[in-house]
């Protein structure tokens, strides 16, 4: 009987260091991928001829592979098409509902809660980024086909639909939603090291004592790229990876442990001046209550000075994720950054971009309805991994800080969301809602169509 126990009982403890090694060597194995310089891959260059990545084959084993995914889709969507990038050719979420989306619009200041059409278009002065020559900076949303084909499937562009769609089901793997901010260009600036185009931008007026958009109103300006954001569904990962890229004459990177007297850079940037102190940085100009408008002119004041609060999009002293994981996430974006450029043509302007940072969940198929970060959904910030402060200096300028705006999911969920206007339906929780473009097509909707609405019961 002891000679058979012993037998087990060394069976056990065999296998059971198997299965420890097993474990180790798999944990090695994934650790092993993060080891040395995240590079890019050899059939990335020439920029021309840059492949799609492959969403469906995407394998979550390493930090960089994230970075990889985020650099290649950029050099993707940005690649020539005839006499412009891919992404100009993808369609507006306005479009969807047949309409008129060539005039861009100025984005307000960041809300978690929906934005609809009439707010674009009601919306005052509140988080308008100024720049230095007195303009606002404007935005545009693109969406791919996937995600067109996907919402026309499926009749999403009719509220009754969107009302009795299964929560349960995330859009499909190559959905892409992609967000660009531009700065108008004043006549004669050089703009060399910009991608800069042609566009229809509405005017800005003085209504009832505030700013406010005119839809009747618009001029035709030369404007230059200055922020990217991509969000793109990939295998495991229907929450979306979430990567944002920026000129890197945009403005400069705050130092570790400011106080409000801190020079945050010596050297003029395309939004901040040199010398400023790092208080003025980053102030809601509706905040000031003396944001003024010339109509003549279309310029604002006060200009907005612009900081990047985190280099990488990550806090040095955040306790939610290891200092290891920090630092690997952070030098892996470096190393990839360094590495495109030196391999990009010195004369491809899109060398001058580079990736800040992204974000995602640390484990894979985690989406579910009702699901929000900014409370605790799967832990809170434990769930997410990679750039955990993420945001783009041009797109989220006023709360880079604010701990409930302060990376992609705390405002992408997918819970129910409520309308500003009585008569709106609200929004059910769904997997869909993690992009904001269906919510706001959905609110949309029932603005434009008020006969496809449901009733409020």
């Amino acid at each position: 009987m002891l000679s058979l126990i012993f037998s087990r009982t060394r069976y056990h403890s065999v296998i059971y260091f198997l299965m420890i090694t097993f474990a180790l060597s798999f944990s090695f194995a994934v650790r092993a991928a993060d080891e040395g310089p995240c590079l890019s891959k050899s059939d990335w260059f020439p920029h021309s001829e840059t492949p799609r990545p492959d969403d469906a084959a995407f394998g979550s084993n390493s930090n960089c592979e994230f970075h990889q995914w985020s650099w290649q889709m950029f050099l993707w969507l940005t690649q020539k098409q005839g006499n412009e990038p891919r992404f100009l050719s993808f369609q507006s979420p306005l479009s969807l509902l047949g309409m008129d989306s060539r005039s861009m619009m100025p984005r307000m200041t960041k809300s978690a809660t929906p934005e609809t059409f009439n707010e674009y278009l009601q919306a005052g002065t509140d988080g308008i980024l100024v720049d230095h020559q007195g303009r606002a900076v404007y935005y545009s949303q693109y969406v791919n086909p996937t995600f067109v084909d996907f919402i026309t499937h499926n009749k999403l562009t009719n509220p009754a639909e969107v009302q009795k769609f299964n929560p349960n089901t995330p859009f499909d793997i190559s959905t892409l939603e992609l967000k660009a901010s531009w700065k108008i260009v004043p006549a004669g600036k050089n703009v060399d090291g910009f991608f800069t185009m042609k566009t229809s931008v509405n005017k800005l007026r003085n209504k009832g004592g505030k700013i406010v958009i005119d839809p009747k109103s618009s001029e035709t300006v030369t404007v230059a790229l200055v922020g990217f954001h991509i969000g793109g569904v990939v295998n495991g990962h229907p929450e979306m990876i979430w990567a944002t890229f920026e000129h890197k004459s945009n403005a400069p990177n705050v130092p570790e442990n400011p106080t409000p007297d801190t020079i945050v850079s010596d050297k003029n940037w395309l939004f901040y001046t040199a010398e400023t102190r790092y208080a003025r940085c980053n102030v809601n100009p509706a905040d000031s209550l003396v944001l003024k408008l010339n109509e003549k002119t279309q310029k604002l004041s006060p200009i907005t000075q612009v900081c990047r609060q985190f280099e990488f999009g990550n806090n040095p002293e955040q306790p939610t994720q290891k200092i290891q994981d920090m630092k690997t996430n952070d030098n892996n974006i470096a190393s990839l950054n360094n590495d495109v450029h030196a391999k990009l043509a010195s004369d491809d302007v899109w060398g001058n971009y580079y990736e800040v940072g992204a974000i995602w969940f640390f484990n894979t198929n985690q989406l579910k309805p009702g699901l929000s970060l900014a409370t605790d959904g799967l832990g809170g910030d434990q769930a997410l991994t990679g750039s955990l402060k993420l945001s783009n200096s041009t797109i989220e300028t006023f709360t880079q800080t604010q701990s409930t705006m302060n990376n992609c999911f705390r405002c992408h969920n997918t819970l129910q969301r409520f309308p500003s206007k009585e008569t709106l339906d609200p929004l059910p929780a769904l997997n869909l809602n993690i992009s904001h473009a269906f919510v706001n097509i959905y609110f949309w909707s029932q603005q434009t169509q008020p006969s496809a609405a449901t009733k409020r019961r």
